[in-house]
């Protein structure tokens, strides 16, 4: 397999000076975040249930780590929302999926793209800052497409979780998995599942965004940085 190109920084950096706070940080995840959160997502992974979905992929340091860690660039699908940053990864990553759209989103995106089970998640949305049942639909979304068992691997900035798991709207067992302070600034890393009944209620008791309010979300979001 051919090693994917090295990664050019120029559309990370002209997404920061455009809004640093949307970025979040100028400098992508390091070597040593990418891998554990490649080793993380696949160690968590459901066998023969489609392809690993990245949500928020940057530059793809991550999606490096995965392909270098053993798994093929046709089984993963990245979605991002920077239309930029989605040309740069097809053109490192031959073959790679990339879905360009809000990942808030997700059932919509997927639906369109006609993927109806992933084997797990890897998210870098900014959780702690988005509203607690944006957050939950997204998850909810993500738990739909997985089979028992399945995971959200989310990395963060902070050091509380980034989605409480005792959220009312969604209930989920949560586990730290560590920090990894070779990063700038370090980074945690948390796994979500469901709890043993497995049960998801968002998209049926949550009424859908309408576009008035998906357009407000989407530009409040622009405002908090990428990484929860």
């Amino acid at each position: 397999m051919r090693r994917p190109a090295l990664a050019n920084p120029l559309p990370f950096l002209r997404g920061w000076s455009r809004d640093p706070v949307a970025v979040g940080w100028p400098f992508a995840s390091s070597y040593w975040t990418a891998r554990r959160l490649a080793q993380a997502a696949l160690d968590a992974a459901v066998p023969g249930s489609g392809p690993v979905l990245e949500l928020g992929a940057g530059t793809g340091p991550v999606t490096e780590a995965l392909i270098e860690t053993g798994c093929p660039v046709d089984q993963i699908v990245v979605v991002e929302r920077d239309a930029e940053l989605c040309g740069s990864l097809e053109r490192r990553f031959s073959g790679l999926h990339v879905l360009h759209g809000n990942a808030l989103e997700l059932g919509d995106i997927l639906a369109s793209a006609r993927i109806s089970s992933v084997r797990v998640v890897l998210s870098g949305l900014p959780m702690r800052a988005i509203p607690p049942d944006a957050a939950a639909r997204c998850y909810a979304d993500a738990f739909h497409l997985m089979p028992s068992g399945g995971a959200i691997i989310q990395y963060t900035y902070g050091f509380r979780p980034p989605v409480d798991p005792d959220e009312p709207v969604l209930k989920l067992d949560a586990t730290y998995v560590g920090r990894e302070w070779r990063n700038v600034p370090p980074m945690g890393i948390w796994s979500y599942r469901l709890p043993d009944t497995g049960t998801v209620v968002i998209p049926s008791a949550a009424p859908a965004l309408s576009e008035a309010e998906g357009r407000d979300l989407s530009r409040r979001w622009s405002k908090v940085p990428r990484f929860g």
